[in-house]
């Protein structure tokens, strides 16, 4: 064999090498700057045995970006129209036959929809006469968003 076509293989070699090496390095470059798949979803709608209302489980970045405050349920003064106790009307959501609802948190970036019985509104507070115990703390802000969630409505639809 010439000495020319040797030197020729081993520029080859090298190049094929180097290219290789040079996708390799494209390849794993690539795949560091794409972004990871999303592992879990931002709400999860978790099934309650006994209850036909599930409990919703939302990561903390969810409940930030909805704005999700709450606010605990407090005692009605004696006498008031019935009512026993006392949430912020912006509490209130309506179901989709008319009947009075809450969400309560039940622990952190949890939340459970519970029947309430409205017996007053006066202004921006509403008077209950059924629904969660004083001190329960019930969402404010973020009700409807939490309602589209547990129906699976989109708010573009």
């Amino acid at each position: 064999m010439s000495s020319a076509y040797v030197a020729s293989k081993h520029r080859a070699g090298r190049w094929l090498a180097a290219g290789c090496l040079a996708a390799s390095a494209l390849a794993v470059a690539a795949c560091g700057t794409a972004p990871a798949p999303e592992l879990t979803s931002p709400a999860q709608v978790v099934p309650v045995a006994g209850s036909s209302v599930p409990r919703l489980v939302l990561t903390p970045a969810a409940v930030q970006r909805l704005g999700i405050q709450t606010q605990p349920v407090a005692a009605a003064a004696p006498g008031t129209a019935g009512a026993t106790e006392v949430i912020p009307y912006a509490a209130v959501v309506y179901d989709t036959d008319g009947s009075s609802w809450t969400y309560v948190q039940t622990a952190t970036d949890t939340y459970m929809r519970e029947r309430i019985t409205v017996t007053l509104i006066r202004g921006d507070v509403a008077l209950l006469a059924a629904g969660p115990p004083v001190g329960a703390p019930v969402v404010t802000v973020g009700s409807p968003e939490l309602l589209g969630t547990e129906y699976n409505i989109s708010g573009e639809e």
